[in-house]
């Protein structure tokens, strides 16, 4: 994570309160690369994915709603893929709201189907050190927003920083 000087304070906050028995141990005996191994876990908490292979939308479509497109939704599709031929941004409520309008419409239950699968796409657990910097709810249904610049893999050079700030 690349933290500005108050992202490194709050940092050091968390980790001078942090009271997990195992935390404890490293922060007690001084483990820093430890306590950040510890942050890069997994946490109840939800959030949008920053960035998804477009690929990921292939492989979680049901192709029955594909076959039943409309032409229109087809170009939409073919153009989101001309747009994003890479990765594109869960993150962002239009990119998402585009491919749910795109498997809306008379779909039936495969369009349900396929706007189910593409939110669970779009969704992950905020790892321990990114749930520090994260706002929202941080639920399935609601999921909480990851921070721009404080997201991803915690470092051991990010706990020395915290803890000498």
């Amino acid at each position: 994570m690349n933290l500005t000087q108050p992202q490194l304070v709050l940092l050091k906050t968390n980790i001078n309160a942090e009271t997990d028995p195992t935390f404890v141990n490293y922060r007690t005996t001084g483990q820093t690369g430890a306590m950040a191994d510890w942050y890069n876990v997994g946490s109840a908490f939800i959030v949008f994915k920053p960035t998804e292979a477009t690929t990921g939308i292939g492989d979680v479509v049901n192709y029955v709603a594909v076959a039943a497109l409309t032409t229109a939704n087809i170009e939409k599709l073919n153009l989101f893929y001309t747009l994003q031929p890479q990765n594109f941004e869960p993150i962002n409520a239009d990119q998402r709201q585009y491919l749910a309008d795109v498997f809306s419409g008379a779909l039936g239950g495969q369009g349900q189907a396929t706007r189910d699968a593409l939110d669970a796409l779009y969704r992950r657990a905020a790892l321990r050190g990114e749930k520090i910097y994260c706002t929202g709810t941080g639920t399935t249904t609601v999921p909480g927003s990851l921070n721009s610049t404080a997201n991803g893999q915690m470092t051991n050079q990010n706990i020395l920083d915290a803890l000498a700030a």
